[in-house]
């Protein structure tokens, strides 16, 4: 059974807002030196000191890219790995002071952006994308 023109209109619109908001991240993390991938490691090494398979599945890809974007931002100081004092065959990754005061950096930087894109638009509306976000945001997780 074909997609009715509303599904094709939501998977069209959702791809835009993908493309769009991945240009923003890509742009603001290489003004802040660092890769796209390099940020959302630190963005998820924030808060979760996470270990290295964790890692991979929350940024979909392999166990041995993690190695090397934990290699390349631990020679810049950004973070640490240490064993996970539970399972000390784990190894989790810390961000240092200088991780986290680039992370921070990173993260204003996207939040001044986007606050920019959307001041226009009446404080009502930004409520109800925020919440139509996180449900969609809840939807798509497998």
């Amino acid at each position: 059974m074909a997609d009715a023109p509303d599904d094709d209109e939501l998977v069209e619109t959702l791809i835009g807002v993908f493309r769009e908001i991945d240009g923003l991240f890509s742009t603001v993390s290489r003004q802040q030196g660092l890769t796209p991938q390099q940020a959302q490691l630190l963005c998820f090494a924030q808060h979760l000191q996470p270990a290295f398979g964790e890692l991979a599945t929350l940024l979909h890809c392999d166990k041995t890219n993690v190695t090397g974007l934990v290699d390349r931002l631990q020679r810049r100081g950004l973070l640490t790995r240490q064993p996970d004092p539970n399972d000390r065959r784990m190894t989790r990754v810390r961000l240092t002071p200088q991780g986290e005061a680039v992370t921070a950096q990173f993260k204003q930087a996207i939040g001044a952006t986007l606050t920019t894109r959307f001041s226009s638009w009446p404080s009502a509306e930004r409520d109800n994308l925020v919440r139509l976000l996180q449900s969609a945001t809840t939807e798509l997780r497998p």
